[in-house]
């Protein structure tokens, strides 16, 4: 049951899209961190309780998928998923002691495969990670593109990073 928020969260913000006929932009919070999502673009609060780092937060270019056990699916071609993510857990703070970037930047031609695959859900395949202290708090982005990703997804991808605004 603790799955049914998420799943109707995703039925929420679709049912409002077509109910309204234009979708507007919008945010969307977990934990204390805000993203703004550009207009035809979807996002779901995703919280993974069991993991570490914890995902707390789901964009994505194109329609999510998400399985009843809370695992997402790449995006279609051309698409992205973009996950937000903090660590919570001493023995892992993702590595990274560097300030929130006030710009966020891609190299869409440098993307690795992020082991284990699937990590606590999210997609797999390559990815961009970037990982930051914010407001005393680890946290994370990782972007996974499908294929070859045009300019209006990749300026909505560094969009929604931009955004991120994180209480303590």
């Amino acid at each position: 049951m603790a799955r049914a928020p998420g799943i109707l969260a995703v039925l929420a913000l679709t049912f409002t899209s077509t109910a309204t006929g234009k979708e507007q932009p919008r945010t969307i919070s977990a934990a204390g961190a805000t993203l703004r999502i550009p207009s035809g673009w979807h996002a779901v609060v995703a919280r993974t309780s069991d993991c570490d780092p914890q995902r707390l937060v789901v964009v994505s270019s194109a329609p999510l998928h998400v399985s009843s056990a809370g695992r997402f699916a790449a995006a279609p071609e051309g698409q992205v998923v973009v996950v937000l993510m903090q660590s919570r857990d001493g023995q892992d703070r993702l590595g990274s002691n560097h300030p929130q970037p006030t710009h966020f930047s891609i190299d869409w031609n440098r993307l690795v495969r992020l082991l284990p695959s699937h990590f606590c859900g999210n997609p797999g395949g390559r990815a961009s990670q970037h990982i930051f202290k914010a407001r005393g708090r680890y946290i994370g982005f990782l972007v996974y593109p499908t294929g070859q990703v045009g300019p209006p997804v990749r300026a909505g991808t560094l969009a929604v990073m931009d955004s991120l605004r994180v209480r303590a």
